[in-house]
């Protein structure tokens, strides 16, 4: 009869360490405010888990677009705040 063969226990797998995320800096101001408005939400999301930052760059995205459809030289609308779920 043959001895069953012993290994030595495998070292548990270590996860390589992820370097540190370099986030840039603030935006310079444009000087255009709805531009300005819109790269201002940047400011949020080296706070915000991963998961929102679609939503955060969402926002950026059609406040940018919001910009580019005003009128040059006409004030700035207000903000407009998010609808909440369900209305239409």
């Amino acid at each position: 009869m043959t001895e069953p063969q012993h290994s030595e226990p495998s070292p548990p797998e270590v996860e390589p360490e992820r370097p540190a995320v370099q986030w840039p800096e603030a935006p310079v101001p444009t000087g255009d405010p709805l531009v300005d408005r819109a790269l201002s939400l940047l400011d949020g999301v080296v706070d915000s888990p991963v998961p929102d930052h679609g939503e955060l760059y969402s926002g950026v995205h059609d406040g940018l677009l919001e910009a580019l459809d005003a009128e040059p030289g006409l004030p700035a609308p207000p903000q407009s705040s998010p609808r909440p779920e369900g209305d239409s």
